[in-house]
């Protein structure tokens, strides 16, 4: 089960960031370095950006831009002090040519701006991870 995904180049990646909401609060760019174990389910970089509301993210990466052309909102799954953490679901293409359902999320914490995402399918009982770095870029 491997995506048909190339990796992101850097002009796709500036393109996400221009779609993300201008009067973001805050907006993270986060890092992941790639791993062979998770098969190219995880993207290398994922971005946020807090809408106004507060309790809604803008997001962007490789997966996301190739399946729905630019940002996803989605509202966040958990946040307290230490952390905040929002997840999607998305539906990418295999080059078997079927389709699974990917659940993804990432969790920030605010201290250290370290990452962690993670991707399930729906349906497999494979779990990608991968732990990475955030940078803070004035909204």
């Amino acid at each position: 089960m491997t995506p048909g995904f190339r990796t992101p180049t850097l002009a796709v990646l500036a393109l996400a960031l221009l779609s993300l909401p201008a009067s973001a609060r805050e907006v993270f760019e986060c890092s992941f370095p790639p791993i062979a174990n998770n098969l190219g389910y995880l993207p290398d970089v994922v971005m946020m950006a807090r809408h106004d509301s507060g309790d809604t993210f803008a997001v962007a990466d490789s997966h996301i831009q190739s399946v729905n052309g630019g940002p996803i909102d989605v509202k966040v799954a958990e946040e307290n002090n230490v952390k905040v953490s929002v997840s999607w679901p998305l539906m990418l293409q295999s080059t078997t040519n079927s389709y699974v359902k990917m659940q993804y999320r990432i969790s920030i914490q605010k201290r250290s701006l370290s990452a962690s995402l993670t991707g399930r399918p729906q349906g497999f009982a494979n779990t990608f991870t991968a732990r990475g770095t955030c940078q803070r870029i004035e909204g």
